[in-house]
């Protein structure tokens, strides 16, 4: 078995594609080196397993990092499999568990013959897969495969195939305990946390969130039930801000942010008083809501919010994502009214936020897919389209409303992976959803 440097793995979630445009993001198009629909594949230099474990918190579409051992065969995985458990020593019992990508495999079959070899050895070993497939995340957990760090999987890529070792698995339980905790005052639908993640890393684009001489600031201008502030935060961004029409909003937005950081800041402090170095560091949060109608962004003062107006502020955000319509209720005439209407809005909202970024100047560039490292308003924003029985109806009118006020769409994947969309926009939708999410990354012509 050949090793392996600086390759490592990462599951991709439902939509793979938005997953694939984060990891982008992160990493950057000289890291990446392969992908299927399931899993990627990206060199990353510099990064301790530590780092990326921790780095891996705040990422929202992979399911997965798993950290490439070497090169193996269908026929040579069980025997690299019992060298790498046996390989560390001091373990007295053994939880295992078996992955694969891009090849079929029997997983508990081949589990029980592992561990039935192991148990003859005399090791201490049980086997996580009771099916042939492979554990989810909820399981990963409950086996606390994260501290016996013994989950290796088999991964089919192309004429390559490779052993690998999970080292970090999305933790259900986190989105969820900070999804339950925000304030409610009425049922209002909300932003999947995850998703968030994933916006909140495609607008920052490889930009140092740590960096206090030009600190990264997140708006939210539609902030709702404050996902997006939330998340940033979780992501250690201390400059988070978010406005919306409803005062209801607006109050939940701030208790379910203060509730946050309270927290936050007694696990920091237990953390340091204990001699270690916490994740993040919110001595120096600075947040704002206030009401407001995302229409008059314009008359933001820089005395309210002075980051709006310097280079480094990222928007991040979901409207109104149209009337709620079930399945039997939806027409093209009804997506078409619903068009209208958010036409009407956005137009409004554009041109506000034009007088900020441009004054009376348009200066005209073309789009493209390797992003500037300057610093730079980035909006990634998601705009409702609607599956009219297999047939989607999209929000076309918003490409003309970004070029009628000085700004472009930025392509999130190179042309070969892109989706056949207007822009080379993403979506985002649930299997049984009428109404789906295009996700677009806007920023200002230069």
């Amino acid at each position: 078995m050949n090793t392996t440097k600086n390759l490592y793995a990462f599951t991709l979630g439902r939509e793979w594609r938005v997953s694939l445009a984060e990891l982008f993001a992160l990493w950057g198009t000289d890291a990446y080196q392969s992908h299927t629909e399931t899993i990627a594949i990206f060199q990353i230099i510099g990064y301790s397993v530590e780092q990326l474990q921790r780095k891996f918190l705040n990422i929202g579409g992979s399911i997965r990092i798993i950290t490439i051992l070497g090169d193996t065969t269908p026929a040579s995985f069980p025997t690299d499999v019992i060298e790498f458990m046996t390989s560390q020593k001091g373990t007295m019992k053994i939880d295992f568990a078996l992955g694969s990508y891009g090849v079929e495999f029997r997983l508990s079959d081949i589990g029980l013959r592992i561990k039935k070899t192991m148990q003859d050895a005399g090791s201490s070993i049980r086997l996580a897969n009771v099916k042939n497939e492979n554990i989810n995340a909820a399981s990963f957990k409950k086996e606390k495969l994260a501290k016996t760090g013994h989950e290796y999987s088999i991964i089919q890529m192309a004429d390559m195939c490779y052993i690998g070792r999970t080292i970090a698995c999305q933790d259900i339980d986190a989105y969820a305990k900070r999804d339950t905790a925000k304030s409610r005052d009425m049922i209002i639908g909300m932003m999947p946390p995850k998703l968030v993640q994933m916006m909140i890393n495609i607008a920052l684009w490889g930009q140092n969130i740590s960096n206090m001489t030009n600190p990264t600031s997140i708006y939210d201008p539609f902030c709702g039930l404050g996902t997006t502030l939330i998340e940033a935060a979780n992501m250690g961004i201390c400059r988070v801000y978010g406005s919306d029409i409803s005062p209801e909003m607006v109050r939940s937005t701030e208790s379910s942010l203060a509730e946050y950081i309270a927290e936050e800041r007694i696990w920091q402090e237990r953390i340091m008083t204990a001699g270690g170095t916490p994740n993040k560091d919110f001595r120096e949060f600075e947040s704002a809501v206030w009401q407001m109608d995302a229409r008059d962004i314009g008359s933001i003062s820089t005395s309210k919010f002075p980051t709006l107006h310097h280079s480094n502020i990222h928007i991040v955000s979901e409207w109104y994502l149209g009337e709620i319509m079930r399945p039997h209720e939806i027409t093209l005439d009804r997506a078409k009214e619903e068009r209208r209407k958010l036409s009407r809005m956005y137009d409004e909202f554009f041109a506000g936020l034009s007088k900020i970024v441009h004054g009376n100047s348009q200066k005209q560039a073309s789009p493209t897919f390797q992003h500037s490292s300057i610093p730079t308003l980035q909006i990634v924003m998601t705009f409702p389209f609607w599956n009219l029985n297999g047939t989607y109806s999209y929000f076309i009118e918003i490409y003309d409303i970004i070029e009628k006020y000085g700004f472009e769409v930025v392509s999130l994947l190179p042309w070969e992976m892109k989706l056949n969309t207007m822009k080379w926009s993403l979506l985002y939708r649930r299997e049984n959803q009428t109404v789906g999410r295009e996700i677009i990354k806007i920023v200002p012509k230069k």
